[in-house]
């Protein structure tokens, strides 16, 4: 099972994702759950390098991600990471209600470092 932790600020605003596991919904190479929610946290990744400017917002390793927002940022890039985050989560969130025996999406707390 993939599990998506969604961390939030006071405002309720997405401030960084955890996602860790693999869906086991098919064999390696042909799980579509997996390759979606892959494909989803690679973009925003890339999204926040390229349209943010953020270059180390986050961590990568086989079946794990962490992406986290700093603090302090100017506006301009705050609401563009912001925007890139809740994107992401809108993405996760339908693939969960798709296929929920695969995929466990918690959207609170704060975030780890």
């Amino acid at each position: 099972m993939i599990k998506v932790q969604v961390f939030v600020d006071d405002n309720g605003s997405i401030r960084g994702l955890e996602v860790s596991g693999h869906a086991g919904f098919a064999s390696y190479g042909y799980d579509i759950v997996c390759a979606g929610v892959s494909a989803l946290v690679e973009t925003c990744i890339l999204g926040l390098e390229k349209i943010a400017g953020l270059s180390n917002a986050a961590i990568k390793k086989e079946g794990y991600f962490y992406i986290k927002i700093p603090k302090d940022l100017p506006k301009e890039i705050l609401d563009k990471a912001l925007i890139i985050l809740e994107t992401t989560y809108l993405g996760i969130e339908d693939i969960a209600k798709s296929y929920p025996a695969n995929i466990y999406v918690k959207r609170n707390g704060r975030c780890k470092r």
